[in-house]
């Protein structure tokens, strides 16, 4: 006995909402309806107007399966048109490219009749790429705004203490055009210049390019050692990990023996000394714990166990990400 009515399908939303779900819908849309997900990409499809009309009960209740299993909301609703057949809907149904071998078959094939590629399988590999690179570029906005916000505040300190420009000189070259310096300390064994990025000193003509987040600790000496002979005062600063020199060689810290007018922003230098720009490329966050290997500083995020490769002059941290 023929059925005196039939389905519509009309799409209300879906269960994931980010750009990840949007791309899953659209899509999964392309396979069902043959037209480009570029269209549902930009456009949500209104839940007044039906997506599939006409259904067929065994056919609603295929399509109705599909999306759901994809994560989006729908509504059935009866209409009084005459349904399509199920044999007219099939020979109009939508084909599908295959990613991997070009192959043109039905939009309802599991796999690539060709090259046996599993098409469900490549879409789940698909969207967890995209949220792997979503979640990669939210981190490197996230890593820039810190980046922004140390940078404004050597800008602040820059308009209380404006810097010579002879301060800055010996380090012209070695400078970026990104990084702001704005305090200059000089010491027995060499000017130091602090930039909104790093610490840069120069010792023997070489530079020692410093990010402030490799700094694990700044100490001026305590009581005991505060103050040397002829007035210097005595700096130390300590790394997390073994820090790779110009010369070769890799050191726990360095010391710095500071003349009297610039042992008199020990407060400045201790709180740039703890400036924490550096997150997670992957996850965003900031439980990370360093090492050294084959002179190159390391830190690996303890929240995902990304690890990552430090570049001291950028300063960057670069996540290592497996294809």
């Amino acid at each position: 006995m023929s059925e005196i009515f039939s389905y519509d399908i009309y799409v209300i939303g879906l269960d994931d909402p980010t750009s990840a779900g949007r791309q899953r819908f659209a899509t999964l849309m392309e396979r069902l309806t043959g037209r480009s997900e570029d269209g549902f990409l930009e456009h949500f499809p209104s839940p007044q107007v039906p997506m599939f009309e006409a259904l067929n009960t065994e056919k609603a209740q295929n399509i109705a399966d599909t999306l759901g299993d994809a994560g989006i909301l729908i509504e059935l609703r009866t209409t009084d048109c005459p349904p399509s057949s199920f044999d007219e809907f099939e020979t109009e149904e939508a084909t599908r490219t295959c990613p991997s071998c070009d192959h043109e078959q039905s939009a309802v094939t599991e796999e690539c009749e060709r090259c046996g590629l599993v098409f469900q399988k490549f879409d789940r590999e698909h969207i967890l790429s995209m949220k792997n690179e979503k979640a990669l570029e939210e981190a490197m906005v996230r890593a820039m705004q810190v980046r922004e916000e140390w940078l404004h505040r050597a800008t602040q300190f820059l308009e209380q203490r404006p810097l010579k420009k002879e301060a800055s000189a010996e380090f012209s070259t070695f400078l970026t055009q990104e990084e702001v310096p704005f305090l200059r300390l000089d010491s027995t064994e060499g000017p130091v210049l602090l930039t909104s990025r790093r610490m840069i000193a120069i010792q023997d003509g070489s530079f020692e390019s410093i990010p402030f987040e490799v700094i694990k600790d700044v100490d001026y000496g305590g009581k005991k050692f505060t103050a040397i002979k002829k007035g210097k005062h005595r700096l130390q600063v300590s790394f997390h990990s073994p820090f790779p020199l110009s010369t070769g060689a890799m050191v726990k810290n360095i010391v710095r023996h500071l003349d009297k007018e610039s042992s008199f922003y020990k407060d400045v230098v201790i709180d740039w000394g703890f400036a924490r720009s550096f997150i997670c490329g992957a996850c965003g966050e900031r439980e990370l714990d360093y090492r050294t290997e084959d002179r190159i500083i390391h830190m690996r995020c303890m929240h995902c166990a990304t690890d990552h490769e430090i570049e001291l002059n950028e300063c960057v941290a670069v996540p290592l990400i497996s294809e």
